[in-house]
């Protein structure tokens, strides 16, 4: 469900305010200024997804959820695939190795 710009903005300074922070310390946490912020907390301005991702992490929230939310369902998918990527990479690099536990079950 795609929110439009001000309805977005009221849903992050929803987040924000119960998470009880500032937008100065928002911007502490994440790096993503004070203006820029209050811009789209107040409807002025479509967050992108890379301020979505860093807000998503400072707020505990699924960035994928702000995502879709924002309007980048398109990303998603896109994401996904990456993550994807990133952990069969992880299994090939460690699909001939044997696992320590295995060769140290005879000495238990």
């Amino acid at each position: 469900m795609e929110l439009t710009p001000k309805e977005m903005g009221t849903y992050l300074k929803k987040i924000r305010e119960e998470k009880g922070l500032s937008t100065r310390e928002v911007y502490e946490l994440s790096k993503v200024s004070n203006s820029y912020l209050s811009l789209v907390e107040n409807g002025h301005r479509r967050a992108s997804a890379v301020v979505l991702k860093k807000l998503a992490s400072v707020y505990n929230v699924d960035y994928l959820d702000l995502y879709v939310k924002a309007g980048y369902a398109d990303l998603i998918e896109y994401e996904k695939s990456e993550q994807l990527k990133n952990s069969i990479s992880l299994k090939e690099l460690f699909k001939d190795k044997v696992p320590l536990l295995r060769h140290c079950k005879s000495w238990i």
